[in-house]
C-alpha cells in the first residue's frame, strides 16, 4: 500500500475533508462537485515537492480569513522498511525514526497567503518519498492515443542507480560506433560539436532517467509503438484508450517489482471511448496489480462503480457539493455475496442521481416516467425512478442508507407492506420488513436517545402502536370502508412517521392512487366511452348501477385494476363477499369478480394519464389536476421537500 490518507484544510471547496485510500479508489459525483479538485491538489503536491511551482488559486475563497492552505498525504513504508538489500542506511534509518507506529509518514505542504510554502520534513526526505512513490496522470479525455511516449518516461525510471564506470559509456559507445560506422561517425560528432560551441549552443546532460530511456529505445531499435504487427491510428481511440492504459499499467509493475517503488496513477474518465466488456477487463487490470499501484480514478461509469463495489481492496467515494463546500462520503462497498450477484448496471448507475424514487413496480415506474407528470412537476426530470419489483435484495443494492449515499430519496411502499389488518380481532397489526420504519428495531432503538423536537417521534411513533393494539376498527358490511374519524388519523399518523423516515405509504395500493374518489367517475367514463378497448363495458356499467354509493362504485373500478380495499384486501378474498347483507349487492360483488381486468404493465396507467390531460386541456382546467390526483401530488411534492 502506498497513500494511506489524503487530507485537505482550507484548499478551494475541498477545506476539511479527506479520503482513506486502498489499492483502487473511485470518485463519483456529478460535474461540478469537486472530483477534479482532489486530483488536481494531489498532483499540485506532487509539483511542488521538490521544486517551486506556486499557485494562489489554492486558497479557499469562500472564508478569507484562512491564513493558509495545506495538504497532507500520509504514506505507509511498512514494505519498504522490510525488504533487505543495498542502500542508504542512513536515510533510511532517519526516516524510520520520524514514522508513526504504523510505519507511516506524513508528509505536509502549507501554503501561506504571500504564496510561502512549508514542508513538515526536509528536501531529502522528500526526494525519498517521490523516489518510492511516484506518480502519474492520466487524463483520458485529452489523451493522445497515437503518442505513448510517456511509456518510455516510465521505462526510464526502470534504470539502475549510477554506477562508478558509468562515465566511460560514452567512450565505449563511440568505439562501438566506430567500429560499425568508421572514422566518419568521429568526424561528423565532431562537426557538430564545433558547431554548436562556435554559436554559442550548449546540450543539457541526460540525467539518469534520460540515459536509460534512450537506451532502451536503443535496444528495442525504435520508439513508435504498434500493436499486432498495425500502426495504432489502424484502431479505434477506445482500443488505443485501453491498450495505452493496460500498458502503463504493465511497465509499473515492473518498476515496483524492480525499484521497490509502489507508483500511484490518477485517471480522469478513464471509461471514456472503451466497450463495458473492456471496462471490466481494465477493473481486472488494476486487481491483478492490487498492492504494487495504487490507482485513484474519477467515473461517470455505472460500470466501473458495478465493478468496484464487490472488491474488498476497492474504496468509493462520493463527492457532492453543497453551501460552497466539497463533501466525501465513503460509500459502502457489497460484502454480502447475495448482493455481489444481483448488482448490476442498472443498481450502480443510481449512485449518479441527483435524487431517487424508489417504486414497487412496473405500474409505478409507468406512472411517475410519464411525460405528463414530467411537464407538470419538473422535479421528476431531475430525479431517477427505481423500480425494485418487489425484490428487497434488488433494493439492499441501491438504496441509500445501506450504501451510505448522500441521495435524496424516497421509498413507497403499498400500506399493506406497513399494516395488515386482522379481520379476526379487527386490529391492525404491524407488518412487513426493516423498510417499515414501524417494524424497524435498530430505529425504535435510536428514538430512546431522541430530545428536544425528535421526541415527538417517538411520541408519534407508541401512538399508532397503541391505537393497533387497542382499538378495534369494524368496516362496512356494504362498502368495506371503516367510516371512522379515529380511523383517518391513525392512517395520517402511521403516514407523517413514515415519512419522517423517507418511506412514504400510500393509503392502499398505487392503483388506489390513481383511481381515487376524486377522480372514479373520470375514470369509468374513460373505461366505458366508445373508443374504449375495455372488453367489459356493458357488464361494468350494469353493475355500475346497481348503487350510487362512491366506495361501492370505487371497488368496483379497483376490482378491475387489481386495486386492494380499504381494509388492506381484495375482493375475492375468501369469504368476504358472503359478509355483504344486501342481497343485491352480494350478487353484484360476485358478477365483479369476472370482470375483465386491465393487467399491469398494459399500458392503461399512461392511457388514463393521455386522455385526463387531453380532457383538462380542451376545458382549459388543465389546473384542476392536482385535485383530481391528491395523494399522487403529496407523494411528489414530498421528494421535493426531501430534496430540499
Amino acid at each position: 500500500m502506498g497513500i494511506t490518507k489524503i487530507t485537505f484544510e482550507n484548499v478551494k471547496s475541498l477545506s476539511g475533508s479527506f479520503l482513506n485510500t486502498k489499492s483502487l479508489n473511485v470518485l463519483i459525483g456529478r460535474n461540478g462537485a469537486g472530483k477534479s479538485n482532489i486530483e488536481k491538489y494531489i498532483n499540485y503536491f506532487y509539483k511542488n515537492l521538490l521544486s517551486l511551482n506556486v499557485n494562489s488559486d489554492i486558497f479557499d475563497k469562500v472564508n478569507p480569513y484562512n491564513e493558509y492552505a495545506k495538504i497532507s498525504i500520509s504514506y505507509s513504508l511498512k514494505e519498504f522498511l522490510s525488504v533487505k538489500g543495498n542502500r542508504s542506511k542512513d536515510i533510511f534509518n532517519e526516516i524510520k525514526d520520524i514514522l508513526d507506529e504504523n510505519d507511516e509518514l506524513v508528509l505536509e505542504l502549507v501554503q501561506y497567503k504571500d504564496n510561502r510554502i512549508e514542508w513538515n520534513y526536509p528536501y531529502h526526505i522528500r526526494k525519498v518519498i517521490k523516489y518510492l512513490f511516484p506518480i502519474y496522470f492520466i487524463d483520458t479525455r485529452n489523451l493522445n492515443v497515437l503518442d505513448w511516449d510517456i511509456v518510455w518516461d516510465i521505462i526510464g525510471d526502470l534504470g539502475q542507480s549510477r554506477s562508478e564506470v558509468e562515465d566511460g559509456l560514452i567512450e565505449s559507445l563511440n568505439q562501438v560506433l566506430e567500429d560499425i560506422y568508421g572514422e566518419k561517425h568521429l568526424e561528423s560528432y565532431s562537426l557538430l560539436k564545433h558547431e554548436f560551441e562556435s554559436n554559442g549552443y550548449g546540450i543539457k546532460n541526460y540525467n539518469n532517467k534520460d540515459v536509460f530511456k534512450q537506451l532502451y529505445k536503443l535496444r528495442f531499435n525504435g520508439e513508435k509503438f504498434i500493436y499486432k504487427n498495425k500502426h495504432l491510428d489502424f484502431y479505434s481511440n477506445g482500443a488505443n484508450s485501453y491498450n495505452y492504459i493496460k500498458l502503463f499499467y504493465q511497465v509499473l509493475k515492473k518498476l515496483h517489482l524492480n525499484k521497490l517503488k509502489t507508483p500511484i496513477i490518477i485517471l480522469d474518465e478513464p471509461e471514456i471511448g472503451l466497450h463495458p466488456n473492456l471496462i471490466d477487463e481494465f477493473i481486472n487490470l488494476i486487481l491483478i496489480d492490487s498492492g504494487r499501484i495504487q490507482t485513484i480514478l474519477s467515473t461517470h461509469s455505472p460500470r466501473i462503480v458495478r465493478n468496484a463495489m464487490v472488491l474488498e481492496q476497492a474504496n468509493i467515494f462520493q463527492i457532492t457539493y453543497d453551501k460552497n463546500k466539497t463533501q466525501i462520503k465513503k460509500v459502502e462497498n457489497i460484502n454480502k455475496e447475495k448482493l455481489k450477484k444481483v448488482i448490476s448496471d442498472k443498481e450502480a448507475s443510481y449512485y449518479f442521481s441527483k435524487g431517487i424514487i424508489f417504486v414497487e413496480g412496473i405500474s409505478e415506474y409507468e406512472l411517475f416516467t410519464h411525460p405528463v407528470l414530467k411537464n407538470r412537476f419538473p422535479i421528476l426530470k431531475e430525479i431517477e425512478i427505481f423500480s425494485y419489483n418487489s425484490n428487497n435484495i434488488s433494493l439492499d443494492v441501491s438504496h441509500p442508507v445501506h450504501r451510505k449515499l448522500n441521495i435524496p430519496y424516497l421509498l413507497l411502499l403499498d400500506l399493506d407492506k406497513v399494516l395488515t389488518y386482522n379481520k379476526a380481532t379487527h386490529n391492525f397489526d404491524i407488518t412487513g420488513d426493516n423498510y417499515n420504519p414501524l417494524k424497524n428495531n435498530e430505529i425504535e432503538e435510536k428514538e430512546k436517545y431522541h430530545y428536544g423536537n425528535l421526541r415527538e417521534v417517538r411520541t408519534t411513533r407508541k401512538r399508532i402502536k397503541g391505537i393497533a393494539q387497542k382499538v378495534q376498527f369494524k368496516y362496512n358490511p356494504h362498502n368495506f370502508c371503516f367510516n371512522d374519524d379515529l380511523f383517518d388519523e391513525f392512517i395520517d399518523l402511521v403516514k407523517s412517521y413514515c415519512i419522517f423516515y423517507n418511506v412514504y405509504p400510500v393509503s392502499t395500493t398505487i392503483e388506489g392512487v390513481l383511481v381515487n374518489e376524486e377522480n372514479y367517475m373520470l375514470f369509468y367514463k374513460w373505461l366505458i366511452r366508445k373508443k374504449s378497448t375495455y372488453m367489459g363495458k356493458k357488464e361494468l356499467e350494469q353493475l355500475w348501477s346497481v348503487s350510487i354509493n362512491k366506495h361501492y362504485r370505487l371497488n368496483l373500478l379497483r376490482q378491475i385494476v387489481d386495486g386492494k380495499l380499504e381494509p388492506l384486501f381484495t375482493l375475492k378474498r375468501k369469504g368476504l363477499i358472503a359478509e355483504v347483507v344486501n342481497p343485491s349487492l352480494q350478487q353484484a360483488y360476485t358478477r365483479a369478480l369476472r370482470l375483465p381486468k386491465l393487467d399491469k404493465g398494459s399500458g392503461w396507467v399512461s392511457k388514463f394519464l393521455d386522455d385526463v390531460n387531453k380532457v383538462l386541456k380542451k376545458t382549459n382546467k388543465l389546473s384542476k389536476f392536482d385535485s383530481l390526483f391528491p395523494e399522487l401530488v403529496d407523494i411528489i411534492e414530498t421528494m421535493e421537500l426531501i430534496k430540499e
